[in-house]
This record gives structure tokens, sequence and C-alpha cells, in this order.
């Protein structure tokens, strides 16, 4: 959960949460898109990679889910990894 800012009411820390949420499901999205542009064979997967793996590590660690985070952030070093070996 979000840290509730000083006289900020559960309504408006119910609608910032759902907007996080969204956030994360934008990230997973785009991860699951890295992976069909992969199979396809289009380098471009690797940047969308960087960048879903990245708001995925922002995500989680905001979450307090830090092994998820730090996974997150270890998968965008073996994508900049790939990137570099791919091109």
């Amino acid at each position: 959960m979000l840290p509730r800012k000083r006289g900020e009411s559960k309504t408006i820390m119910k609608i910032k949460e759902y907007h996080y949420d969204l956030y994360g499901w934008f990230a997973a999205i785009l991860i699951l898109s890295g992976y069909y542009l992969n199979a396809n064979k289009y380098s471009e997967c690797w940047i969308v990679w960087v960048i879903g793996n990245l708001s995925m590590g922002l995500y989680c660690h905001r979450k307090g889910a830090y092994p998820a985070a730090a996974m997150s952030f270890v998968i965008v070093i073996m994508n900049i990894y790939g990137y570099i070996n791919w091109t």
C-alpha cells in the first residue's frame, strides 16, 4: 500500500492505489509484449523488455516486494546484455 499523506482522505488513497496498480499491469503488458517480439525475432524486444522490467522493478519496490524488484532489475541487466549481443 502506498504511504498516506497527512490530511489525505481514504478515497484519494484508494484512487492513487488503483492508478498505481494500473502501472503494474502496464509493466506486465510490456514484458509480455517483449516475449512476443522476441519470439518473432524483432530486435525491438530488448528495448520493450528494458522499459517493462524497469517499470516492474519500480512497481515491486514501491509495493514492498523487494525480491521481485531485485529480480526485475537483474533482468534489465540481462536485457541490455542481450541487446548488445543480438544487434
